[in-house]
């Protein structure tokens, strides 16, 4: 798996690129804004990024949709199906997205948002707002706050330790160190 990483000026926001090695398909993560290094990686890898993917629908995520959406012919995927106006793909807990041989599987991890999901590839889950290292994405209310720690558990610690954890803001992580050591997750 191809792996690019994306620090965006936009509140600090994390970008992935993830491609197949062998067919150079992509899929772009939480594009909060138009990035030259984002373009400078797909144009110099030769990549062809086939979808753009939503873990939830707030600006600092979502800024740069319509451009590379534009630009590449990209299916723009999120859990409502439409992000920045533009008419995508819904997608749902249990779907998978074909990335060449790589398989992303959509993970829907709400509390911070009710249109909250992460994405799971190999050993990767990207986990959006949901789960950052050493904290968990803001919520409204106590509700909502149960909710996403229930969802965090359930579908992104239930994977194995050494699963690598790449959140919307922030360093990476792994389950075993969020799972020892995140306060808000006793």
């Amino acid at each position: 798996m191809i792996l690019h990483h994306f620090l965006l000026d936009v509140n600090d926001t994390n970008c992935y690129l993830v491609a197949c090695p062998g067919t150079r398909e992509a899929i772009i993560l939480d594009p909060g804004e138009v990035s030259p290094d984002l373009d400078a990686a797909i144009e110099s890898e030769g990549l062809k990024p086939v979808f753009i993917a939503i873990t939830h629908d707030h600006f600092d995520h979502t800024g740069g949709v319509g451009s590379l959406a534009a630009r590449h012919g990209a299916t723009v995927v999120s859990r409502s199906g439409t992000v920045c106006g533009i008419q995508g793909r819904a997608i749902r807990e249990g779907n998978t997205l074909s990335v060449g041989q790589l398989r992303v599987s959509v993970l829907e991890t709400p509390g911070h948002t009710p249109d909250s999901v992460s994405f799971a590839v190999e050993d990767v889950i990207f986990t959006g707002d949901a789960l950052f290292a050493g904290s968990v994405g803001g919520t409204s209310n106590r509700e909502d706050f149960e909710t996403e720690i229930a969802n965090i558990r359930e579908k992104i610690l239930s994977h194995s330790r050494g699963t690598r954890l790449f959140p919307g803001h922030g360093p990476p992580s792994t389950v075993a160190l969020e799972s020892t050591f995140n306060p808000f997750l006793p």
